[in-house]
């Protein structure tokens, strides 16, 4: 089972006008259970102390000696660990954090690499330009779209890329207030079928490329997105008509409220607005992870849990389905 663990705060750094780079050190002892690959991301708890929640951030720096981890943190309106970290967390404190995850990790680095970034998306992107500059010859293109100048993030990462791989680096700069939403056509000469395309941004900013690149010839294999809004109700169309009741315990407080078809248990709470945890909703950071008290379910695949672990009842609420009438969770 995937156990959280505390990172010290060394630094926060402002990013643009509404974001911030969040510079975590494990202790020495705990350096190998946070090493990472570009591209992979960290859960951390925060939020307020009655009501903490996990959230995932990418992490932007390449592996270091010191086992020093950045992350970027932009402000979701509403958002109770976002706001939290931009406004309460200092240098000098701890924060709880699960082991890096994700699998948005760079393919082929020597063939054309042609990185899209939208907004804080950017995060897990300059972390991917960076290794494939480092370790091949490839030439990588850069699309990192934003509202305006103001708000652009980690651009000292950027520069410092530019001046060390001018002839291999080109980054093509966007901003909605000067010249609208980005289209297909915008894409047109960043796109090449011999490349690897990696995406991560707003789901419509996201979509748009995706159509772009399919209608340019950019085989689908070679399209790679990175989303923390992942779509944890896949299969709902099936079997609409099914309900099961689900009696949830979370933080003392018990509620109930219904599955409709195959929408997993985590979209069935989250609907009824319900403050469950959560944070990958893909099954890779153990947030949503709680013990099955009765009734079964469907576990569909996860990297968190093994087979001891759901010999003793644990589950995660994001990758479990309901298969009986009544189900029973507790989250601890």
């Amino acid at each position: 089972m995937i156990e959280a663990h505390t990172l010290n705060v060394v630094r926060i750094t402002p990013q643009g006008t509404d974001a911030v780079l969040l510079s975590l050190k494990p202790n020495a002892a705990e350096i190998g259970t946070f090493g990472f690959q570009p591209g992979q991301y960290l859960t951390l708890e925060g939020g307020p102390q009655d009501t903490p929640q996990w959230r995932c951030y990418s992490i932007t720096n390449g592996p270091r000696n010191d086992g020093g981890i950045d992350v970027l943190v932009r402000r979701v309106p509403g958002g109770l660990v976002s706001n939290w970290v931009c406004d309460t967390l200092r240098a000098g404190d701890s924060i709880r954090a699960m082991p890096p995850a994700g699998r948005f990790l760079l393919r082929e680095p020597q063939h054309l690499v042609q990185l899209f970034a939208g907004g804080s998306g950017i995060a897990p992107i300059v972390s991917l330009a960076r290794q494939a500059l480092e370790r091949s010859q490839a030439r990588v293109t850069l699309f990192y779209a934003n509202r305006n100048r103001a708000t652009v993030m980690l651009l000292d990462a950027l520069n410092e890329l530019l001046a060390h791989y001018a002839n291999r680096f080109n980054v093509q700069y966007w901003f909605d207030e000067e010249t609208g939403l980005p289209d297909a056509e915008t894409f047109r000469p960043m796109l090449a079928a011999h490349g690897d395309a990696y995406i991560c941004g707003p789901e419509p900013f996201m979509q748009a490329i995706v159509a772009a690149a399919k209608g340019f010839g950019v085989p689908e294999t070679r399209i790679h997105l990175e989303s923390f809004a992942a779509n944890d109700e896949q299969g709902d169309s099936t079997d609409s008509d099914k309900q099961a009741t689900l009696e949830v315990t979370i933080a003392g407080a018990t509620h109930e409220v219904i599955v409709t078809g195959n929408e997993t248990l985590l979209a069935a709470m989250l609907k009824a607005g319900l403050p469950v945890p959560y944070a990958c909703r893909v099954g890779e950071c153990a947030s949503c992870m709680c013990r099955l008290v009765e009734g079964n379910v469907e576990r569909l695949e996860n990297e968190v849990l093994d087979e001891d672990d759901e010999d003793d009842g644990w589950i995660l609420a994001c990758r479990s389905r309901a298969r009986t009438e009544k189900i029973v969770i507790r989250f601890p």
